[in-house]
């Protein structure tokens, strides 16, 4: 188990510092992914919100013309809570919506950082230990599905304790 994990953890971690920006865009895209579900809820608001901002005028601009029914001022006042509800969803929404700023470098540091672990994995004298210590900097959890013969290891790249990176990375084993 402990090869399996070392070389799955050995091929991402080398795949991730090799290339120029890829860990950076990986980051990035980690951040729009925890984002996704934020921008169709705040896209589906954006609507409702217009929706509602144009019933009010149109509904108004009735009321001017003469055109209004009686019944059309109640109208606006029940529209204008539920867009004022709408618009406060809209705020909380944007505000919950995770960001991330890489400090200065952030990513110079992993890619040296990330040569060390990568330099045992491929020594043959390598210390257990000291092997141990490293993958626990960048593995937050290992999952062995027994059943399926899978192994779920999940990466985590942190700073200040928060995530900036987090990628499940498969194995198959055979017992």
């Amino acid at each position: 188990m402990e090869e399996i994990v070392s070389a799955k953890l050995r091929n991402a971690l080398l795949r991730l510092s090799l290339a120029d920006n890829h860990l950076e865009e990986e980051i990035g895209r980690y951040y729009a992914d925890q984002n996704k579900n934020v921008f169709m809820q705040i896209s589906s608001l954006e609507t409702e919100i217009n929706f509602f901002q144009k019933r009010i005028d149109t509904i108004e601009q009735d009321i001017r013309t003469g055109k209004g029914k009686p019944y059309y001022a109640d109208m606006i006042s029940e529209m204008q809570q539920e867009l004022e509800d709408k618009q406060n969803e809209y705020s909380a929404l944007s505000g919950s919506m995770q960001t991330y700023t890489l400090p200065e470098h952030y990513i110079d540091s992993v890619k040296y950082d990330v040569q060390t672990p990568i330099a045992l994995f491929d020594s043959e004298t390598s210390n257990p230990e000291t092997i141990h210590q490293l993958v626990a900097k960048y593995v937050s959890r290992v999952f062995i599905q027994r059943e399926t013969e899978v192994i779920h290891i999940i990466m985590q790249f942190k700073t200040n304790n928060a995530v900036l990176y987090e990628k499940t990375v498969v194995a198959e084993y055979t017992p």
